[in-house]
């Protein structure tokens, strides 16, 4: 992915300074890679869904997934945004340092929530909850939920997969 980035002029989407690539991540990574990212996407989403209600299976041939890589260095971010279009997103961390910001918050898209402080309540009435992100770790989230990533402040590259799931 560095040396993509270092190579491929970046996209542009929600990323504020930094690099993005096409959408294609995962064919460009090749085998086996790609395939075994793309399984551990649709398992990562299917455990998720599958935690908070019953469902039925799709067929493998309906679901399509596309992915793409960001790399933040020191001082880059991603605006708040949503992905249209698909149920499920996801982000896989591959590489950052810990405790160097970077963090992906989310804003609870129901702005009558902010009335309700309610111990159940993740967004507990602030209307935003930031996760701090760790190498390895997958997100799975709808994907109409509005979410960012606050300045990155490391030294070596923040590295992700983003993902969503048709």
């Amino acid at each position: 992915i560095l040396k993509m980035s270092s190579e491929i002029p970046s996209k542009y989407n929600s990323n504020e300074g930094g690099w993005q690539s096409d959408r294609d991540i995962l064919t460009k990574l090749g085998e086996p890679f790609g395939s075994q990212l793309a399984q551990m996407f649709i398992d990562s989403v299917r455990a998720a869904v599958g935690s908070v209600v019953e469902m039925t299976e799709p067929e493998p041939s309906k679901l399509s997934i596309d992915a793409w890589a960001n790399v933040n260095q020191r001082g880059n971010s991603n605006a708040l945004h949503i992905h249209p279009g698909c149920p499920w997103s996801g982000s896989y961390y591959v590489a950052l340092e810990p405790n160097c910001a970077g963090e992906i918050y989310f804003q609870d898209p129901r702005t009558t929530a902010l009335m309700n402080n309610h111990p159940f309540n993740p967004f507990n009435a602030t209307n935003h909850v930031s996760i701090k992100p760790e190498p390895g770790m997958m997100l799975i989230f709808p994907s109409f939920v509005f979410h960012g990533v606050k300045p990155y402040q490391g030294n070596s590259p923040r590295i992700m997969i983003a993902f969503n799931l048709r």
